[in-house]
């Protein structure tokens, strides 16, 4: 078969929220034949299969991605389609039909777990180019790299998206998990010390955490970096001292209201790139998956990387 810019190939998480799961793949699949729209289409059986299924779709000239999923899902397409033999990814465009739990990327665009909504979104919508970010890191001497399209996180930050992901092993899947976690690792993680290098800023202190973001959003609701928006080739950062019982207390009261960055034990800037620098055993995440490398950390954004199709 031909593949044209206007197949699209969709990639499906069945595992990202399981609730008639069947019924909505059938009415996507109906109103896409209606419309008159080609489409292939693959459901991923591991973690990290989206990845490897976005990368032979984009090897096969596909020019459309459609991802129902959360998230996760959508981070690991990013990565498929980025790690691809492919030299212009701004004539790529992808959607999404929102089915995690968490669903902060979907959450910045108003793209909500009402599938039919969604799918409206997908006939109805405008196209918008959007950044993505890349982290670069050492392996075992070997220089490796992974992309981000909503943050980043440091520090707690990362410390508490690997305690979700254990929780997540004995508790299922919940939308409360993040919180719970949080909740749980805030009063006794410890700040370590990083050095952080910028054209902006350069920092040489005790971090407690840090988020770097490409959308606002994360953690299922949280707003770390509430000025952040994806399509201005501007990373935000956020990144907290050491602080006190106090300070973590009256912190956590501004996490969901938008008023975070305004708290004293609180650092924040825009920038376009930075190195992270910090020991061996700090931990990375990437849209809420643990990236599994090694200090030091460059970070940076690719401006309108991509196309996503939006409300």
């Amino acid at each position: 078969m031909d593949i044209t810019p206007q197949h699209w190939a969709i990639i499906i998480n069945p595992k990202s929220g399981k609730k008639k799961f069947r019924q909505q793949r059938k009415y996507l699949f109906l109103a896409l034949k209606h419309a008159g729209i080609e489409f292939d289409y693959r459901i991923t059986r591991f973690a990290g299969h989206a990845s490897k299924i976005a990368r032979y779709f984009v090897d096969k000239n596909y020019k459309n991605i459609m991802i129902l999923g959360g998230d996760g899902t959508m981070s690991e397409v990013i990565n498929g389609i980025f790690s691809a033999n492919i030299e212009n990814t701004s004539s790529l465009k992808i959607a999404l039909i929102p089915r995690g739990t968490g669903n902060d990327w979907g959450r910045f665009w108003g793209l909500t777990r009402d599938y039919n909504k969604s799918i409206d979104v997908f006939f109805k919508g405008k196209t918008q180019s959007i950044d993505i970010g890349k982290v670069e890191y050492d392996m075992e001497g070997i220089k490796e790299s992974h992309f981000f399209i909503n943050s980043i996180g440091l520090g707690l930050d990362a410390a508490v998206v690997n305690l979700t992901h254990r929780l997540k092993a004995v508790l299922g899947s919940h939308s409360f998990l993040y919180t719970l976690a949080l909740l749980g690792a805030v009063f006794t993680y410890k700040a370590h010390k990083v050095r952080i290098f910028s054209d902006e800023r350069n920092i040489t202190n005790g971090m407690f955490t840090m988020n770097v973001a490409n959308g606002c959003y994360s953690g299922g609701g949280m707003k770390q970096n509430p000025n952040a928006v994806p399509y201005d080739g501007l990373m935000d950062v956020m990144m907290a001292k050491k602080p006190t019982i106090w300070d973590i207390i009256t912190a956590l009261l501004r996490i969901f209201n938008g008023k975070l960055l305004e708290h004293p034990v609180i650092e924040s800037f825009q920038t376009q790139s930075l190195l992270v620098q910090c020991n061996k055993a700090a931990l990375l995440e990437a849209d809420g998956i643990i990236v599994n490398g090694f200090s030091p950390f460059k970070i940076s954004i690719i401006p309108n990387a991509i196309q996503m199709i939006i409300p």
